[in-house]
């Protein structure tokens, strides 16, 4: 129970991951504010989960759904975690890619997280302790066919390393984990060959799940000592030569 008397804020917390992610810090004590677009699948998660949850509507490219969120989270004492887990994967070859979508994958992936990580900021650091943890995607690494996603995501990559050294003096860290291939409803679609060849890839010969991300997360929710990092939770995938076929 380490993270019991804490609030923590999850946004996209009715998706896959952050579904898992709400479940592990409640299960670590944590009060979990489970934000999400998705107010139906937001009131599944808070039902059918163990521990203390709080549902809330959350679009997190409006800045008044923003501020909304902001307070409720003051209304439960102050957001002690916030963990932007809101994201979407929709991409194409650079030929084909429609701006419009480009755009929107900056607004949801990167723009979103660190306007409501700024909204935030001010209250962490008057607390004199909290943590900010961004779920990016392995696939700031680089990624064939997904130059949008991968900069949205290497964009709060990079994000993070600068709020390190900003929000360090004042007891807050920020880190990011870099989920690799993980079994939601996000990668439902894939075609079969592409699915095939991306496990083939995974030296610890499985795909990714939920779990795998929330139990990282947890860690860095309640480890002062480690800011600025990227942890990538991918099987071994980012070790090795990925495919390029």
């Amino acid at each position: 129970m380490r993270l019991e008397g804490r609030t923590a804020l999850v946004t996209g917390g009715a998706g896959g991951i952050g579904r898992g992610i709400c479940a592990r810090l409640a299960a670590e004590g944590a009060r979990v504010v489970v934000a999400d677009l998705d107010a139906t699948a937001v009131d599944a998660v808070v039902g059918t989960t163990d521990g203390d949850l709080h549902p809330a509507a959350l679009d997190v490219t409006d800045p008044a759904s923003r501020r909304d969120v902001a307070a409720r989270c003051a209304a439960l004492g102050g957001v002690d975690v916030l963990v932007n887990c809101a994201g979407v994967l929709r991409d194409a070859r650079i030929g084909r890619l429609d701006p419009a979508v480009f755009r929107r994958l900056l607004e949801i992936n990167l723009i979103g997280p660190l306007a409501l990580t700024r909204l935030l900021a001010g209250p962490l650091a008057e607390r004199g302790r909290g943590s900010v943890v961004h779920v990016t995607s392995r696939a700031w690494l680089g990624t064939f066919g997904s130059s949008a996603y991968s900069t949205a995501k290497g964009g709060l990559v990079g994000a993070t390393r600068s709020l390190a050294l900003e929000l360090g003096p004042a007891g807050v860290t920020v880190n990011a984990v870099a989920p690799g291939f993980v079994e939601t409803p996000m990668t439902d679609d894939l075609p079969p060959e592409v699915r095939r060849r991306t496990l083939d890839a995974i030296p610890v010969g499985r795909a990714g799940r939920p779990e795998d991300v929330a139990g990282t997360v947890a860690h860095l929710a309640d480890a002062p000592y480690v800011t600025g990092q990227v942890l990538v939770v991918c099987g071994g995938r980012s070790i090795g030569d990925p495919y390029a076929a």
